[in-house]
């Protein structure tokens, strides 16, 4: 059985702490793993989850889980 993404996330950045991935981890880094990330790893509901655990707010719906994971690294980078 595969990992939760969040799960997965967490530990390629060293923590098994999933709360550390709302600011002990830095968004950079974040989102290199996230990018490593085949989008079709992990359904469209499971990358929306991680865009609104890791960003602390409900993102948008997306209509592909591509999308949804480019939003991801885009709102990282901008901070």
């Amino acid at each position: 059985m595969k990992d939760d993404l969040l799960d997965r996330l967490a530990r390629e950045n060293g923590t098994v702490m999933l709360s550390d991935l709302h600011g002990y981890i830095s968004r950079e880094r974040i989102c290199d793993a996230v990018e490593k990330i085949p989008p079709e790893d992990y359904t469209l509901e499971e990358w929306e989850e991680a865009a609104g655990y890791i960003l602390g707010k409900k993102p948008p719906h997306f209509r592909t889980a591509q999308a949804a994971r480019r939003y991801l690294c885009n709102c990282l980078r901008r901070f």
